[in-house]
């Protein structure tokens, strides 16, 4: 019986990393929208070069030395945004990468809104879709839509299906890890 629960301890502890060996394991959270991958970059003599990924997250990632490294989530039909910047992993430990607590989400709701093309979120003080300078940290093709960033302060732009220059159509949208935000609803 003892040695039932030891096993049964064990196993639903998740990935143990043996030794010297480092892990990266990634834990989706419900609520948020699932994430497509998750990929470890490292940096050498200037060089970003991927060095894991993960497409499933049933099994840790192993990686190649103690780091540091840069980890990015991709969202099912968004754009990938970085979670963690200098990541650390001892040999023998696995690190445990909750994206709920490094990652938000944003839903807009189109009912006050123009038919779009693309929802864009963006830094607040982005230029906005078509302007020099316009960097979009999240994109969706719908309203309705969840959009995983990482926490902050964020202006939400709807792109016009009819062609039309991109509306701002929210300013100062706060992020919390974990939470859902709607927008427009």
């Amino acid at each position: 019986m003892r040695a039932a629960f030891v096993l049964a301890v064990f196993v639903a502890g998740g990935a143990v990393a043996a030794d010297g060996e480092r892990l990266l394991k990634v834990s989706p959270q419900r609520g948020l929208p699932p994430a497509e991958t998750v990929t470890v970059y490292q940096t050498k003599d200037g060089k970003r070069a991927p060095v894991a990924e993960a497409t499933k997250f049933d099994k840790a990632l192993p990686l190649p030395n103690d780091g540091p490294f840069e980890v990015w989530v991709k969202p099912k039909g968004g754009i990938a945004v970085k979670v963690s910047d200098k990541l650390t992993v001892k040999a023998g430990q696995t690190h445990d990468l909750k994206i709920g607590d490094v990652l938000g989400a944003v839903e807009v709701f189109g009912d006050n809104f123009p038919r779009a093309d693309k929802i864009v979120l963006t830094d607040t003080r982005d230029p906005g879709p078509g302007e020099k300078g316009h960097v979009a940290i999240q994109v969706a093709t719908e309203y309705r839509v969840d959009m995983c960033v990482p926490p902050g302060t964020y202006a939400v732009w709807v792109v016009p299906a009819n062609g039309a220059k991109a509306q701002r159509v929210e300013d100062n949208v706060r992020v919390q890890a974990g939470r859902s935000v709607r927008v427009g609803g």
